[in-house]
């Protein structure tokens, strides 16, 4: 456990409003949610629907080039 970070964290989450305290607690749910193990079937949905389409005139268009951009 990295403690200096849980330190860092407690102190960003002692200095927030009542409102952001509300906003990060329900954010944090959300997340908790995610990760049940119910949630986790969109792997399966992934690999269930991937190829499905069985229309051989369904194509993806060309997608065009992407800019050059500069490297960090």
């Amino acid at each position: 456990m990295n403690l200096k970070l849980v330190e860092s964290l407690a102190e960003i989450i002692n200095n927030l409003t009542p409102e952001e305290k509300q906003a990060l607690g329900i954010m944090v749910n959300f997340i908790d949610d995610n990760n049940k193990s119910e949630n986790q079937s969109w792997h399966e949905f992934i690999e269930n629907t991937y190829g499905s389409i069985k229309d051989e005139t369904f194509t993806r268009h060309p997608q065009g080039n992407f800019e050059q951009r500069e490297l960090f």
